[in-house]
């Protein structure tokens, strides 16, 4: 009976001390507020759309993107880690548009990619609450 007491104890401090990792990974974003940018064809310095939206405190991503092919815009959601690491996405899976990067500061930028017609390219941006 004392053995299973005990293992139970381990279990549920286990547990607890896991989910309390989970709920500190991002608690207070460094990177809050609204931060806008362009994204670019590879190998080119043509525009091809502008990003626009929030980096909420708990790194959560909520942006549109905007080009010439979608001018009412589209949602580009995802996350960004306490230490910069900026992935989000428009769609999903083989139909979707991945933008992944590096924010430092109130700047950032990386690169992004297509799974709907292999295209790829850059993206920059700034956060405008710094």
């Amino acid at each position: 009976m004392k053995k299973l007491l005990y293992t139970l104890l381990a279990v549920s401090i286990i547990f607890s001390a896991c989910k309390k990792e989970d709920e500190e990974e991002n608690p207070n974003s460094p990177f809050i507020g609204y931060w806008s940018g362009k994204y670019y064809q590879e190998d080119s310095t043509t525009q091809i759309g502008i990003w626009n939206g929030d980096i909420s405190s708990s790194g959560e991503i909520n942006c549109q993107a905007i080009s010439v092919d979608v001018p009412e815009g589209v949602d580009l959601i995802g996350t960004v880690t306490n230490s910069g690491i900026f992935d989000a996405a428009i769609g999903t899976g083989d139909y979707g548009v991945t933008f992944y990067g590096q924010l430092n500061g109130n700047y950032g930028s990386g690169e992004w990619s297509s799974s709907i017609d292999g295209s790829t390219g850059f993206w920059e941006g700034n956060n405008y609450n710094q």
